[in-house]
C-alpha cells in the first residue's frame, strides 16, 4: 500500500486541502504522488472525475486502488458518459480532451467531483478553460512545458506540491529537494512529502 509522508508523519488529503497543483520534472516522484493522493481520495468517498494523458497512469491508479473496481466507470464516449454518472470514479480515455469538456458540460454533479487533470503538459488550452474554473481540481505535471502555465498561477491554490524547482515562478520558495521528495506548502502545513511504500 503506498501511503503519502508529510514531515515523517502519515499524510491524508481532505476536500478542503483543494485546489491542489503538483509540479514535477520527469521521473521526480510527482507522478506516483499524484496517484497515491487521488487513491486517497478515492477510499475515503470522494467521488473523482479522471483525465490522464497516458494509458499507463490508469493503470497504475487502478493497481494502487486494490481489487475492486466496481465504483469506477471507464468512459470513451458521450454515450458512456451518461452511463457512467453514478460511478464514484469516472476516468476518462486518456487524453481525449474533447470528452473531457463535455464530461464538464453534461456531469449533474461535476461541482461535487475531484476533477484530476494529469499530464498538464500533454493538453491544449481548452482542457484549463474549463479546468481553472473549478475549485475541486487538482493540476498535476510538467508547468514550465504546459501551454497554460501563465494561467495556472495565477489561480488561487488551496495546496501546491513542488517535486522540482520550475523556470516558472511558483508562489512558493521551493527547498534544495532529494529525489522523490516534494515540497508542500499550503495555509496551515508546509514541508518534506513523499510516497511510502509498503
Amino acid at each position: 500500500m503506498n501511503k503519502i509522508i508529510l514531515n515523517n508523519e502519515d499524510y491524508h488529503i481532505k476536500e478542503s486541502d483543494l485546489p491542489y497543483l503538483i509540479v514535477y520534472g520527469r521521473k521526480s516522484g510527482g507522478s506516483h504522488f499524484t496517484l497515491a493522493l487521488v487513491k486517497d481520495l478515492f477510499l475515503s468517498g470522494s467521488k473523482i472525475l479522471f483525465l490522464t494523458a497516458f494509458h499507463m497512469v490508469k493503470d497504475s491508479f487502478l493497481e494502487q486502488v486494490g481489487p475492486d473496481h466496481s465504483q469506477i466507470s471507464f468512459v470513451t464516449n458521450t454515450d458512456e458518459l451518461k452511463n457512467a454518472q453514478n460511478s464514484q470514479c469516472i476516468i476518462l480515455e486518456s487524453g481525449n480532451e474533447n470528452l473531457f469538456i463535455e464530461a464538464i458540460k453534461r456531469l449533474p454533479d461535476i461541482n461535487e467531483r475531484v476533477v484530476l487533470v494529469k499530464n498538464i503538459e500533454a493538453f491544449s488550452m481548452p482542457i484549463f478553460d474549463h479546468a481553472l474554473n473549478l475549485n475541486k481540481i487538482i493540476i498535476s505535471g510538467d508547468i514550465d512545458n504546459c501551454v497554460a502555465k501563465d494561467e495556472i498561477i495565477k489561480k488561487s491554490f488551496e495546496t501546491i506540491v513542488a517535486f522540482n524547482k520550475t523556470e516558472t515562478v511558483l508562489p512558493i520558495e521551493v527547498p534544495v529537494l532529494e529525489k522523490w521528495s516534494g515540497y508542500l506548502s499550503a495555509k496551515t502545513k508546509q514541508g518534506i512529502v513523499k510516497v511510502s511504500i509498503n
